[in-house]
């Protein structure tokens, strides 16, 4: 029975009369008395033709090409005199304009046509394999008029024999020595003039998922774009194109709602193939699961039959968008993606992620049809969902940080990180630590260099372009004595190197662990007293800060917040209206305070605490300005902790007094009452932090009550209400 969308595909067509038996095997084979057979594949011109390639279900060589035409062009194709005959008749059926074509008749596969005779089929069998066919002969796949793929068995043996069109054996016989000639199956016999090849069958499984398989496959792909070999097709970025600007008209042939769905997409994967280039290399032309056997761990890479000299990222993108069709089809992947492309990296592949991306979107749209000719009954939905998909893997990483996907890209950044370094490296890792979408990421390299040490660099990237600014600032507080070898072992990280492009710098992978997991009720206080210790020995520094910030600054930051906060919690707005009042009204009444270099952000993420150093991180913000600021900053942070984790402020208490413990050892003469207020500004800033931070919404109301007793204290001096 035709589906609602087969359906009207054929009230559409109307110049097709037998368009809707084609369609529906069943109803078909119903009414040709062809027995059970289940449709292979469907070739179809909107107005011109419709062929449908049925197989017996038992796997034997009875199938047959249904074809419908126009009533004229069934006038011209039925009474062919290769298809006149007493044996395999072609059976014509004049009311629905259809011709039924046995393999026996292929007029474009003479192999086909040996292979399927019963007088001769066997003869020719055994010339080209070494063996009668004593076990039998399966058919594996049918496309009429283009290619025949079967299994032929005897004597203990079995082999793997394809037959071509004309115009595809001479391509076909290339890649198949190509891959003799570089691991892949061994020839077992030709026959130029009916167009065939034969293999002996491999040992082995298809590729059946999972990581481990997946980076069998890579490593072999990888292999393959290695070899010094050159097919002599090509495909290039025009042919390319060329093939996705067909596919919106084809799915409008099919439902015109889904060319308008794949327009987009096409164009844009269009312009992105035109505006990368590529090193022409060997590859594999159609590259997917099923075209690698697993035997004892070790890939093998089959069916070469497109082999050409093209863009490597054609075969990466074509197996990721074939594994997204397994996923949709309800297959399982078990990481065999991720896998792959480990593999793929291991052995020496170097592809760009972005050219990746737009050839895995190129196969995906390319793939979009399939559903309808391989006649799945959920054709349109699949379709859809394909295009989404497409749709997808060419949106950026992160759209507001470009740079990100090329960060996060080996083959991308070795050479650029090979310039920063100035020697040759080898990137084994990367890793994404911290992302902020559309502002910056921290990211982690792992780079065996050519002097043979291993080196891990983190690498900062912003989307405002290169900081140039905090580089300078680690060189000058490092020459200062901030290097981790001085006193106290205070340190920040020591600068590698710039990238323009992405816009990102290099610094050196730091040890030791942060102290926020240090900080618990009841643990060792010596880490948060040596970071007290090192807080006090930054804004020693005596460093010069590129840029000032003043307590309009910081109560600008403050007013910001809460307003943001107000708009968000209206039944609590004029709390926090006062609250806001109250913290400026007290910050305004502060004197003149000393200035130094601080950090601006200082809280227990930006610390790192090993036995013999304290390490200060992220000095984006460095900044001159009164280094109160950042010891409120710490303290208030350390009164949200205890009221998130603990339900008490007060809960890190000790940690508290042995942080004011250190840095007053080193800076003495801390104003109370100057740590209070600015610890209450910044703890103001928290009460929005809570509506928009993972896990801390339960804690708003307690940080609204806790500020607003606080600013009532006789040493703070304000009263809210």
């Amino acid at each position: 029975m035709l589906s609602q969308a087969d359906a009207a595909i054929v009230a559409r067509d109307t110049a097709l009369p037998g368009l809707g038996l084609v369609l529906d095997a069943e109803a078909l084979c119903a009414r040709l008395h062809l027995g059970p057979m289940r449709p292979l594949y469907l070739r179809y011109k909107p107005g011109t033709s419709c062929v449908v390639t049925l197989g017996p279900v038992d796997g034997g060589l009875g199938a047959v090409a249904v074809m419908a035409h126009t009533p004229a062009r069934h006038a011209e194709v039925r009474d062919r005199p290769e298809w006149q005959g007493k044996d395999a008749p072609v059976i014509v059926d004049g009311e629905a304009c259809l011709t039924v074509v046995p393999l026996r008749r292929d007029r474009k596969l003479k192999g086909a046509r040996r292979i399927a005779d019963a007088a001769r089929g066997a003869a020719f069998l055994k010339r080209l394999t070494g063996f009668a066919p004593g076990g039998g002969v399966r058919l594996l796949r049918y496309k009429a008029g283009r290619r025949l793929v079967i299994r032929v068995d005897g004597n203990g043996r079995a082999a793997l024999i394809k037959a071509y069109a004309p115009r595809e054996f001479a391509a076909a016989l290339d890649g198949a020595r190509i891959a003799e000639a570089h691991g892949g199956p061994a020839i077992l016999g030709v026959s130029k003039r009916r167009h065939c090849i034969a293999w002996p069958w491999l040992p082995g499984d298809p590729l059946s998922g999972g990581a481990a398989q997946g980076r069998a496959a890579g490593i072999a792909l990888a292999r393959l774009h290695r070899t010094s070999v050159r097919p002599r097709a090509t495909v290039r970025r025009a042919e390319e194109t060329e093939e996705l600007r067909a596919v919106p008209e084809t799915l409008s042939a099919l439902s015109p709602g889904l060319g308008g769905l794949a327009a987009g997409p096409v164009a844009a994967a269009s312009a992105r193939l035109l505006r990368t280039d590529f090193a022409p290399t060997p590859i594999h032309g159609d590259f997917s699961a099923d075209q690698v056997l697993v035997h004892e761990g070790r890939a093998t890479i089959i069916d070469w039959d497109r082999a050409a000299t093209g863009d490597p990222a054609r075969d990466i993108g074509s197996f990721l968008a074939h594994q997204d069709v397994l996923a949709l089809d309800g297959g399982s992947i078990d990481g065999t993606a991720v896998g792959f492309l480990d593999g793929y990296a291991e052995a020496g592949g170097r592809v760009a992620r972005d050219v990746i991306a737009v050839q895995h979107a190129r196969a995906l749209l390319a793939l979009t049809a399939e559903g309808f000719r391989e006649r799945r009954p959920d054709w349109p939905d699949r379709t859809r969902r394909l295009i989404a998909r497409a749709e997808e893997v060419l949106r950026p990483l992160d759209p507001g940080l470009p740079d990100l996907t090329d960060a996060l890209d080996p083959a991308v950044m070795r050479p650029l990180l090979e310039h920063a370094l100035g020697q040759g490296v080898e990137v084994v890792g990367v890793d994404l630590l911290r992302h902020k979408p559309g502002r910056r990421a921290l990211v982690r390299y792992d780079m065996d260099l050519d002097d043979g040490t291993k080196v891990p660099l983190l690498g900062k990237l912003r989307a405002k372009g290169p900081d140039l600014r905090t580089p300078k600032v680690h060189d000058a507080l490092r020459a200062a004595g901030l290097d981790g070898q001085g006193s106290g072992g205070v340190g920040v990280p020591k600068v590698r190197g710039m990238v323009a492009r992405p816009a990102l710098w290099l610094q050196e992978e730091v040890p030791g662990r942060v102290l926020t997991d240090l900080l618990r009720p009841g643990s060792e206080t010596g880490p948060a007293r040596r970071t007290g210790e090192a807080l006090a020995r930054l804004h020693g520094a005596g460093t010069r800060a590129p840029r000032d910030w003043s307590m309009d600054d910081e109560l600008g930051v403050l007013d910001r917040a809460l307003a943001a906060a107000g708009k968000a919690l209206p039944g609590q707005a004029a709390r926090i209206d006062a609250i806001a009042v109250g913290a400026r009204r007290l910050t305004e009444g502060l004197g003149q305070g000393a200035v130094t270099g601080i950090h601006r952000d200082f809280y227990p993420d930006q610390v790192l605490v090993d036995d013999r150093h304290v390490w200060l991180l992220d000095l984006d913000l460095f900044a001159k300005g009164d280094p109160t600021i950042d010891v409120a900053n710490l303290l208030a942070h350390l009164d949200e902790a205890g009221l998130r984790h603990h339900g008490d402020a007060m809960a890190l208490a000790e940690h508290r007094q042995a942080f004011l413990a250190g840095y007053e050892d080193l800076r003495p003469g801390l104003d109370p009452a100057r740590v209070a207020v600015l610890r209450l500004v910044a703890l103001g800033r928290h009460i929005n932090l809570s509506l928009g931070l993972p896990g801390r919404r339960h804690t708003t109301d307690a940080l609204i009550e806790k500020i607003e007793a606080d600013l009532a204290l006789p040493e703070v001096g304000v009263t809210v209400g």
